[in-house]
């Protein structure tokens, strides 16, 4: 019967071609001696076998850490003489490719296993996980292993292509990323995001089919020369991103007519009239509307500062408009970009800004400070006490600054004394989201806004059919939308409108196709959390590595 092999020869790189001879443990390192079974090796030029030994020497390599204790090996091995005549090589040394590579001064399970983490975590992040599982190992070394591995791409076969950016330093330098939506995994990474790099990579995969992509006309472009015949699909995020960024700019317009909501929703003090009828020598309202205005506090000055600052800025960019300077003059010579200036010259008054909405944990206990404010109860303190007694965790300055606009009121505010307007981009996305999945608060302000202005109702119900052309997969009701917005009398949406005749062809692929870029931006996320792991040291070549997926074959393979 044969013995049954020792449990430490199991631990060995490869039992069956090494023997363990001797362990030694010292200053938290194990080192192992070992030597090599075969009496014989293959001459690595010309692969002829050979059993004449020329010399022995010793090799010293690093492999896996044992419970985290460092190892070492001593790896006895032999020199051999080549005896084929037609080969150049006389003197070869044992090759053990399962156990450690050429001149290598680790095992190969030992660099498999910093691949992996380098792999995963990057240099930085990497080392840390590696000192802790007892490596020794510096980042750079890490991520060295990773820049030698070759990617195994798998980009041959490609049916159904998606296509984005992502930027190396945002608004300066973007890259493209590839990814089969079949495959669900990216293929490639392109350095930059021109047409031309686009269609190169296409034409050396003609088996593209289906490309789906953004609204960006460089990807038009590169689709269109790199694979004539491929089906462009325009992404449906992407779309309804363009839709709500038209309704934005009709508000912005309109922002006048918008915020006159939050006067006409104002309701006047009960007390007024009560009060000037009991004093007849009350001052009115419109002779003491000076007398009566509080101090404006610190913040509330800044505020104002800031507010004439803005105002005096629009009105330098209408001016400078009208005297014939272009856009990009106006930027230039204001400081400012073309991006504020196109805003400003959509907008014929200045657009006031809405008050910051901020919350507090006494809102949940208003009701009770209006009623203990209304039996007479001022006291900051008392009333912070009770608040206490109620489940109120914080201090009683805040208490304090709560009531305190109360206290030159002749009573408090109730919640619904004036209603604040939302941002204008929360506003036009609450307008082109399906009235099904708005919450009670975001309906009651999109039917007083629809209220405000004709152009802003017929704006929501522009921007619910063309959702609703998604939903259904109607590509004749598309038409039939594009028609009517582009006869429309409202200017953002035929902008809309022609920006999509101009890329029908892969909207109406958008409507039919189930095909989208949710994977490609999910891809973007993921590449960007690798490359801010690197501690902005990733290279192009180091970064797509990383990206790419790599075939760590001996890790993957079953024991």
């Amino acid at each position: 019967m044969a013995a049954s092999p020792s449990p430490l020869s199991t631990l060995l790189p490869d039992p069956s071609q090494l023997q363990l001879e001797e362990v030694s443990h010292q200053d938290g390192v194990t080192q192992l001696v070992i030597s090599v079974r075969l009496l014989f090796a293959q001459c690595p030029v010309c692969s002829v076998r050979s059993t004449h030994v020329h010399s022995r020497y010793c090799r010293r390599l690093r492999d896996l850490p044992w419970q985290g204790a460092q190892v070492r090996i001593r790896l006895l091995t032999r020199r051999f003489y080549c005896r084929s005549r037609r080969c150049h090589c006389r003197v070869f040394t044992q090759r053990l490719p399962g156990v450690a590579e050429p001149y290598g001064r680790q095992t190969v399970r030992h660099a498999e296993a910093l691949l992996a983490i380098g792999y995963a975590l990057g240099g930085e992040a990497g080392r840390r996980l590696a000192e802790r599982l007892g490596f020794s190992v510096s980042a750079d070394t890490i991520l060295r292993a990773v820049d030698r591995l070759a990617c195994a791409t798998e980009s041959d076969n490609v049916r159904v292509l998606g296509v984005d950016d992502w930027a190396w330093r945002r608004g300066h330098r973007y890259g493209s990323v590839l990814v089969d939506l079949e495959r669900h995994q990216p293929i490639d990474l392109l350095p930059d995001r021109e047409p031309e790099t686009l269609a190169k990579w296409l034409q050396d995969h003609p088996t593209v089919q289906i490309i789906s992509r953004d609204r960006a006309g460089a990807y038009a472009d590169g689709a269109r020369t790199g694979a004539p015949d491929a089906l462009q699909v325009a992404d449906r995020f992407h779309l309804m991103c363009n839709l709500t960024l038209a309704v934005q700019r009709i508000l912005e317009r309109l922002v006048h007519a918008v915020q006159r909501i939050q006067a006409a929703d104002r309701p006047g003090p009960a007390h007024d009239s009560d009060t000037a009828a009991d004093n007849p020598v009350a001052p009115q309202p419109e002779q003491s509307a000076v007398e009566a205005m509080p101090p404006l506090n610190k913040h509330e000055h800044e505020r104002q500062q800031r507010r004439e600052r803005r105002k005096a800025l629009f009105d330098q960019v209408h001016a400078a408009f009208q005297s014939g300077l272009t856009k990009r003059a106006i930027a230039r010579q204001l400081g400012i970009t073309r991006t504020t200036v196109r805003k400003f010259l959509r907008m014929s008054e200045f657009p006031e800004r809405a008050p910051r909405q901020r919350r507090s944990e006494l809102d949940s206990f208003r009701d009770y400070l209006e009623r203990r404010w209304a039996e007479g109860c001022h006291n900051a303190s008392q009333l912070c006490r009770e608040l206490r007694k109620l489940g109120y965790r914080g201090q009683r300055s805040r208490v304090k600054e709560y009531v305190q606009p109360w206290r030159t009121q002749p009573k408090p505010p109730t919640s619904a004394h004036r209603r604040k307007l939302p941002n204008l981009r929360l506003v036009a996305f609450w307008l082109t989201k399906p009235a099904a999945q708005r919450t009670d608060e975001e309906q009651k302000w999109v039917q007083a806004i629809l209220s405000s202005d004709a152009q802003v109702a017929a704006t929501e119900l522009l921007a619910q059919q063309f959702r609703q052309v998604f939903k259904d997969r109607d590509s004749s009701a598309l038409n039939t939308w594009v028609s009517t917005t582009a006869s429309s009398q409202i200017p953002e949406l035929q902008r809309f409108a022609t920006g999509l005749q101009r890329d029908y062809a892969a909207v109406t692929a958008a409507v039919e196709q189930p095909w989208s870029n949710g994977q490609v931006e999910g891809q973007v996320h993921r590449l960007k959390l690798l490359k801010r792991q690197m501690y902005g040291r990733s290279g192009f070549q180091l970064l797509r590595k990383r990206v790419l997926p790599l075939r760590l074959h001996r890790l993957a393979r079953s024991p």
